[in-house]
């Protein structure tokens, strides 16, 4: 008798199909591709449209990677902005009651922020756009050269040929 073949919705055929690896492969570099973008845009408008102003430390968050403080500062039109600024020079380490000057932009004074000591950010964009660019290419590569393998891998496993 014949073995029954599985179906191809269980995970073990599709975990070991190549177009999953394709899909997140995908994923992986648009997620690249748009954080490189939002980047860009953000230094264009700073470096464009961007205002100076003086700054406070309300708050200091050292949390590795995660770092941030909380500043505030009146912008050209009168408005008090309390904001979060991730982009803020860490050397000398922060302390509240610091003065800081920031640049910011009009259009949205409390999301697009930065410390003027950090200078333009072009080089996260390019890193985000060589990531990205790169991880889609070798990828895609690495998949088109070994596709009939891992197709080959999910055939065996719903046959129950597999060994693993």
């Amino acid at each position: 008798m014949p073995n029954r073949l599985r179906s191809r919705w269980l995970p073990g055929y599709w975990l070991r199909h190549p177009l999953l690896s394709l899909v997140v492969l995908l994923f992986a570099a648009v997620g690249l591709l748009l954080l490189g973008i939002d980047s860009a845009y953000r230094t264009h408008r700073l470096n464009t449209y961007g205002v100076h102003a003086a700054a406070t430390v309300l708050e200091v968050h050292g949390l590795g990677q995660n770092s941030y403080v909380v500043a505030s500062f009146t912008t050209a039109d009168g408005h008090h902005v309390v904001t979060q600024i991730t982009d803020y020079y860490w050397n000398p380490r922060p302390r509240v009651g610091d003065a800081a000057t920031v640049l910011y932009d009009p259009a949205s004074p409390d999301a697009i922020v930065r410390d003027v000591r950090i200078g333009d950010d072009h080089l996260t964009a390019w890193v985000g756009f060589g990531l990205g660019a790169a991880l889609g290419s070798g990828g895609a590569v690495f998949l088109w050269r070994t596709w009939s393998m891992w197709r080959e891998n999910a055939e065996d496993w719903r046959s129950g040929r597999h060994f693993a």
